[in-house]
C-alpha cells in the first residue's frame, strides 16, 4: 500500500480517477446488496426507506447519495491539488499522494451521512419518518433557505471557491498533512452544503432529479464567477415552498 501511494503521483488524475470510481462502485455496490440484489427492492427504496428498513439499508442509500453528490461538487479543490501534484512530479519534487486529500474530505462527509442516517433510522423505527414529508417538511425547507443568506455559509463557500490559496498557504508535503487539509476542505464545504443536503429528509433519499439538481446548484456555487444570486434565489424559493407548505 506504501508504494501505492508513494508512486501514485506520477499518474495523479488517472488514480484520482480510479479511487473515485471506486468509492462509487463499492457505494452501489452496497445498495445493490442491502436490497438483496433485487431490482425490484433497489426500486422499493429509491425515493425513501420504508417503515421495515434496516440500518444498513438505510445507511447504504445515504452514503451511495451522499458520495454521489459531494464528489463531483469537490472537483475545483481535487483539481487544483492534481495541478499541483503534476508540476511537481515534472520537477522531480516529493508530494504526498492525492489519495490522503480525497480521504480527508470523504471522512467529513462520511460522518455526515452516518449521522443522518442514524436519524433517519430513529424516525422510521419510531413511526416518526412520516413527519419529514409532513408538518417539519415546510420548517427544514424554510430553514435550509434562510441558511442560504447566513454569513457562515459564505464564508466556508468563499473558501471552497479559493482552494489554490488555502494549498499555498497551508501546504504539506507529508501525507498526514495533505489528510488534515482535505478534512479542513471536507468541513469547509459541509458548512457551505449541509443544509441543502438535509433537504433529502425532504426530496427522498437517491430521489434522482433532486440529487441532480442539488448537485448542479453546489457544483455552480464553487464556480460561478459571482455565486450570491444563485445561493440568494435558491434560498428564497426554499423560504416560499415552505411556507406554502405550511399555510396552505
Amino acid at each position: 500500500m506504501d508504494l501505492i501511494l508513494r508512486h501514485s503521483t506520477s499518474w495523479p488524475r488517472l488514480f484520482m480517477a480510479l479511487c473515485l470510481a471506486t468509492i462509487l462502485s463499492v457505494s452501489g455496490l452496497t445498495l445493490w446488496m442491502s436490497t438483496g440484489a433485487s431490482f425490484a427492492g433497489w426500486l422499493s427504496l429509491l425515493c425513501a426507506p420504508q417503515p421495515g428498513a434496516g440500518f444498513a439499508q438505510v445507511a447504504a442509500l445515504w452514503l451511495a447519495m451522499t458520495l454521489a453528490m459531494m464528489i463531483p461538487s469537490a472537483a475545483p479543490m481535487l483539481s487544483t491539488y492534481l495541478d499541483i501534484a503534476e508540476a511537481a512530479e515534472a520537477k522531480q519534487i516529493k508530494i504526498a499522494s492525492p489519495l490522503w486529500l480525497a480521504a480527508g474530505y470523504g471522512a467529513v462527509w462520511i460522518g455526515f451521512a452516518l449521522a443522518a442516517s442514524i436519524a433517519q433510522w430513529t424516525a422510521l423505527a419510531s413511526g416518526y419518518a412520516g413527519e419529514f414529508q409532513g408538518r417539519f417538511a415546510g420548517l427544514i425547507l424554510i430553514g435550509a433557505g434562510a441558511y442560504q443568506f447566513t454569513g457562515l455559509k459564505h464564508a466556508c463557500l468563499s473558501k471552497c471557491r479559493a482552494p489554490m490559496s488555502y494549498f499555498l498557504a497551508q501546504w504539506s508535503d507529508r501525507p498526514l498533512g495533505v489528510l488534515r487539509m482535505g478534512l479542513d476542505q471536507g468541513l469547509n464545504c459541509f458548512g457551505c452544503c449541509w443544509a441543502l443536503m438535509t433537504l433529502s429528509f425532504v426530496a427522498g433519499l437517491m430521489n434522482i432529479l433532486w440529487m441532480a439538481f442539488i448537485g448542479l446548484v453546489m457544483v455552480l456555487e464553487k464556480t460561478l464567477a459571482e455565486p450570491k444570486p444563485l445561493s440568494y434565489g435558491l434560498g428564497f424559493g426554499l423560504i416560499g415552498a415552505g411556507l406554502l407548505m405550511l399555510f396552505i
